[in-house]
């Protein structure tokens, strides 16, 4: 695809800090997950600059407008999302990691590994939220997903929605730089002593993510209300760009604090 690779672990003080923690054994995953990301914080700001990122993110956006029209498909080929007439939720995601790929391929030069984790990330966000939010006492046709989809162009969706988006793009950056690390501390008397506390890590590092990324859910909600159906903005690539950066700078600001507090506990 040709990527900019982020690179392996960093070789920093930070996070020297950090595989010296790792060797300790004693293991605060809060705090761990919190030290990662303060030391990967570079890597995940490069997101905001990413061409491909920010048109994972303006997808977001755009779909559940698109969806409110019965010409759905016609509404996401506008979009560059390649789609059959009458869409799944499966279509839909399919679509969009080719809209995402092909992005990649038009910015090659300019864009990183987190262009791959951002189309990771919206898709795992649209697919879990239509698929949480769709009818469960009957079997859902693909006209109820539509209609499941459009819900989120309202601002308390949208902004349900960018979290989670926002919240696997965090997990994933983690993860990037842990999963170069976590096999070398792996067996009896190492942080990771079985398959099990590997699984319960991971759920443990999805939840912090969560709670790190709740404070921008606030903002989001109020930036679609007011852009999109205050202002009847066609919202574009740079105004989801300006909020991107105000979103991570809320989370930037969010993990800052959580780790201050780690080092006092």
């Amino acid at each position: 695809m040709g990527h900019v690779r982020l690179g392996q672990t960093p070789a920093t003080k930070k996070w020297r800090e950090i595989v010296a923690y790792l060797e300790a054994g004693d293991v605060s995953i809060p705090a761990l997950a919190d030290a990662v990301a303060e030391a990967t914080d570079k890597s995940l700001m490069k997101a905001a600059k990413d061409p491909a990122f920010i048109e994972a993110l303006w997808l977001l956006v755009k779909i559940p407008q698109a969806a409110r029209s019965k010409n759905f498909a016609q509404e996401l080929k506008n979009l560059g999302i390649a789609v059959p007439d009458s869409p799944s939720i499966t279509d839909l995601a399919i679509g969009f990691d080719a809209a995402i790929e092909a992005a990649q391929r038009r910015n090659s030069p300019n864009t990183t590994d987190l262009s791959e984790m951002a189309k990771h990330a919206g898709i795992a966000a649209l697919d879990s939220l239509a698929r949480e939010s769709t009818p469960s006492l009957w079997t859902s046709d693909h006209e109820d997903e539509r209609t499941t989809v459009a819900t989120f162009s309202a601002p308390e969706k949208f902004a349900e929605l960018s979290q989670r988006f926002f919240t696997n793009l965090v997990e994933h950056n983690i993860q990037y730089f842990l999963d170069r690390e976590i096999p070398r501390h792996v067996g009896p008397g190492n942080f990771v002593q079985s398959v099990g506390d590997m699984v319960s890590f991971d759920g443990a590092v999805k939840r912090h993510c969560a709670e790190t990324t709740i404070i921008m859910r606030a903002f989001a909600k109020d930036w679609l209300g007011k852009n999109a159906h205050n202002l009847k903005k066609d919202i574009s690539r740079k105004d989801v760009a300006g909020f991107a950066h105000v979103a991570f700078k809320k989370i930037r600001k969010e993990l800052s604090i959580r780790s201050a507090a780690n080092e006092h506990v």
